[in-house]
């Protein structure tokens, strides 16, 4: 038992001895001392130490591949269209037996823009060329090659929790079958789903409720149905263009991101950085809430200032809980990103993505750089300096 001891007391020391002997900082467990437990050490606050603090807003199409949402209609100046496919329909039919009815049916979820009492005018248009949801974005719309006559049209009033059936022209899905029978799966490029009269959430493939097609066949005095499977879906949104601000912005669907860049040059090199945490606070009159209206942002390490790629792990914000208007991040990742930042390896800032980024179409602004002390980005670090 005493061997054991003492082989465990070794391994301990040599683990502390080669700590020591590190060049910088190794930010491994930090943040897990809580902020008031920490023995001698330092505070940095952005806003009482006046530190510059910047801010940009853009916007980085991006596809909507794994989107649990499909987004259709056009309502205060934003328009949503969808794109499904089916890559297996039943593949013996061909031209065999008549095609008695066929139909695409939609299950609406909440989460909608413009009047939702109004009824959707929701129609079918062919598409005739490639196109796939991994790498088709909103500026992949202009090029798309897809009929402009109407393969199917309904209008009605759509709930938040609902289903919407859809005709299809006949000829259009005999097509289909024909392709199937010739095993040219991969040429049934599908359809493209446009509405007016309001902007609506459907469930998708990743939604789990994916658009169903469904066409009943009469052959020899018979009748059978088919169902489309293997779904591939996917939607593009565009929205109205909002004036210059210096608030920090981030839009999902239209997939709008902000960069935060916060000096830390206040905090002496190779402090060991303890604790992070970042304040931030919402402007309402800038928002919007017609979907789940989420409080949250996604933060990410930048590391690259030309490179607007989400990398690495993301801490989701949370509200507090004294102020609904107040966001604040704390945890492992933005700590390591200060203390690279304080190590001197590179102060890219912060990249902010909206929640739901690619599922939703919905807006949370902060305030920025620009905004009074009260209101502004605030950082606080709590530190130990080097001895």
């Amino acid at each position: 038992m005493s061997h054991l001891r003492t082989s465990l007391f070794l391994t301990v020391i040599l683990a502390l001895s080669l700590a020591a002997c590190q060049n910088d900082p190794d930010p491994t467990g930090i943040g897990l001392i809580p902020d008031g437990d920490v023995i001698g050490a330092e505070r940095f606050d952005s806003a009482a130490d006046d530190a510059q603090i910047r801010n940009s807003s853009f916007t980085s199409p991006i596809p909507a591949a794994a989107a649990t949402s499909l987004l259709i209609g056009e309502a205060d100046g934003y328009s949503a269209k969808a794109l499904v496919r089916w890559y297996q329909i039943a593949d013996t039919i061909g031209n065999r037996g008549r095609i008695v009815s066929a139909s695409l049916r939609l299950f609406s979820k909440p989460g909608h823009i413009g009047d939702s009492s109004a009824a959707m005018e929701i129609s079918v248009r062919e598409i005739k060329g490639f196109w796939s949801s991994f790498t088709f974005t909103s500026d992949s719309l202009a090029s798309l090659d897809y009929a402009r006559e109407s393969s199917g049209t309904v209008t009605t009033v759509v709930g938040g929790a609902d289903s919407v059936e859809i005709p299809l022209d006949s000829v259009l899905v005999r097509k289909w079958l024909v392709l199937m029978n010739e095993k040219r799966f991969t040429e049934n490029y599908g359809v493209l789903l446009e509405a007016s009269g309001g902007l609506r959430a459907f469930r998708s493939e990743d939604g789990g409720r994916a658009p169903e097609l469904s066409i009943v066949i009469e052959e020899n005095g018979l009748l059978d149905t088919l169902i489309g499977t293997r779904v591939e879906d996917t939607y593009v949104a565009t929205g109205p263009d909002f004036p210059p601000t210096t608030d920090i912005s981030v839009h999902s669907g239209l997939v709008q991101r902000s960069r935060l860049f916060l000096d830390v040059s206040g905090i002496p090199g190779a402090s060991i950085v303890n604790y992070a945490s970042l304040y931030l606070r919402i402007d309402r009159s800038r928002s919007s809430a017609g979907f789940s209206a989420a409080d949250s942002v996604l933060i990410y390490q930048s590391y690259d200032s030309t490179d607007n790629t989400l990398e690495g792990s993301a801490l989701l914000t949370r509200v507090d809980e004294n102020d609904p208007d107040l966001l604040i991040a704390e945890g492992v990742m933005l700590t390591r990103a200060v203390q690279t930042w304080v190590n001197g390896k590179g102060n890219h800032g912060l990249l902010l993505a909206a929640w739901a980024e690619n599922s939703e179409l919905e807006r949370l602004t902060l305030y920025g750089a620009e905004a009074d002390s009260t209101r502004r980005p605030r950082l606080v670090v709590t530190y130990t300096s080097k001895p």
